[in-house]
């Protein structure tokens, strides 16, 4: 770590963990004894990283757990830690993001674990879902699992509530969709692929979050979309708020992406999704065309969604342009790099809360803002949210995955950060592609 050139505003770097080569998506921490796990999920790896943290400085390796499927095509995307049990996404992996054959076999659904041993999970149940599988959820402990999965005869993710009494035999109580997800008699027609044009119009619910009985959706095309589920097998729509267009699209990843209330304030944060940049290149000879010369892209942004009236949800302020650091090598921007148009834009924000290990606060924003880095933001004013400290990670040295042929990866090779979270002592951790941990602090 010593030799390699890093940006960073009040923030320190406090230790650093290479992942056995096995970069992170999504990550969870544990508090158990005393001492502090976190738990990565992986973007490629069909696995899980477990990683003690109980001295920040130097994470130590506990194991490397794997997916309890052989098979090439699946991955492991999502997980959270709640009384006791660790909630694992597992669903198929796709081609143009993976670099997979189409044809990679592949399982889709929840796995269910006990974590009274930290170190040494033990599987409970399997709640498999049909098609691609579950790519999201929502598990802060207590007896409901929100999760975002796929459903025979729709498109996309739709809402699907676990009913987890029993672990080791969960149970689908509820479900909800907008109606243009139905496809009905167009199965008979075609088969609507993931990423093709008409799949990326209609909308599915990409993540979401819930705090007393109201689920705060981020609904891909669909909007910001506020759902009452104090009654877990019919789920009510409250309120919706449009969002892309006129934010997002074109070659960005999710429109709308992920969404967090802000403690017991009426205000939520909202956000698009950008995309990674080594994805991208100055031209279209490209297996993958989802990815081809970008001429044209929509900003993504970060914002808060005032929630005084619940059925008329409001957009208040838009998340200021992240500072880009005297001497960054790559451009005077993040959405031209090293000469190339890439669709900037944030990806991940903390947005855990419920279990006691997690920072308490609704003051601050965490985002993992893809090629900027990590950003912190003060949201005390929900109306003038202002950026306060950053870190952007090293470059990385080489890609750590690539499809067969070894064309995935076009662009260049920058910096990426995939997730933050923050512990109860201040500590931040942030996964990164094709690289490690970080684990920093914030000095104001």
């Amino acid at each position: 770590m010593q030799n390699k050139k890093y940006f960073s505003k009040n923030i320190d770097l406090i230790g650093y963990h290479d992942m056995g080569g096995k970069p992170g998506f999504q990550m969870a921490l544990h508090k158990s004894n005393g001492r502090y796990y976190i738990y990565t999920a992986s973007f490629r790896h069909p696995g899980w990283n477990i990683i003690d943290v109980t001295d920040p400085a130097a994470p130590k390796t506990v194991k490397w757990l794997p997916i309890p499927f052989d098979m090439e095509g699946i991955g492991a995307p999502k997980l959270q830690i709640a009384d006791g049990l660790m909630l694992t996404a597992v669903g198929g992996l796709v081609p143009f993001l993976h670099g997979t054959r189409p044809e990679a076999p592949f399982v889709g659904g929840v796995i269910i674990w006990d974590v009274k041993d930290p170190e040494n999970p033990k599987q409970l149940s399997f709640f498999k879902t049909e098609g691609f599988g579950v790519h999201r959820f929502f598990y802060n402990g207590g007896r409901y699992a929100y999760v975002t999965g796929t459903l025979e005869n729709f498109n996309g993710f739709v809402l699907r509530i676990l009913d987890i009494i029993d672990p080791e035999n969960p149970v689908e109580v509820g479900r909800w969709w907008m109606a243009e997800q139905y496809l009905g008699d167009r199965l008979a027609r075609k088969d609507i692929a993931y990423s093709d044009e008409e799949s990326l119009k209609i909308p599915y619910l990409h993540a979401l979050t819930v705090r007393d009985d109201v689920a705060y959706l981020a609904y891909a095309t669909g909007g910001f979309v506020c759902l009452d589920v104090k009654d877990k097998t019919k789920p009510q729509i409250i309120g919706r708020l449009k969002i892309s267009p006129p934010f997002s699209g074109g070659a960005s990843g999710a429109p709308v992406h992920s969404t967090l209330p802000l403690g017991g304030r009426p205000y939520a944060v909202v956000t698009t999704e950008g995309e990674r940049v080594h994805y991208f290149a100055n031209s279209d000879d490209t297996i993958y065309g989802h990815f081809k010369q970008i001429k044209s892209q929509a900003m993504n942004m970060i914002g808060l969604v005032e929630l005084t009236d619940l059925k008329n949800p409001s957009l208040v302020s838009v998340f200021p342009y992240p500072e880009v650091p005297e001497g960054y090598p790559h451009g005077t921007n993040f959405n031209i790099v090293d000469g190339v148009r890439v669709p900037f834009g944030p990806h991940n924000i903390f947005d855990a809360f419920g279990p006691e290990v997690y920072e308490k606060r609704d003051d601050r924003v965490y985002c993992s803002h893809f090629n900027a880095g990590l950003r912190i933001y003060d949201v005390q004013d929900p109306f003038v949210p202002k950026e306060i400290a950053y870190f952007i990670p090293p470059d990385p040295e080489k890609f750590l995955f690539n499809s067969p042929e070894g064309n995935l990866f076009r662009g260049p090779l920058v910096a990426h950060a995939e997730d933050v979270v923050v512990d109860d002592r201040g500590y931040i951790y942030v996964d990164t592609s094709h690289d490690g941990l970080y684990v920093l602090r914030c000095t104001v």
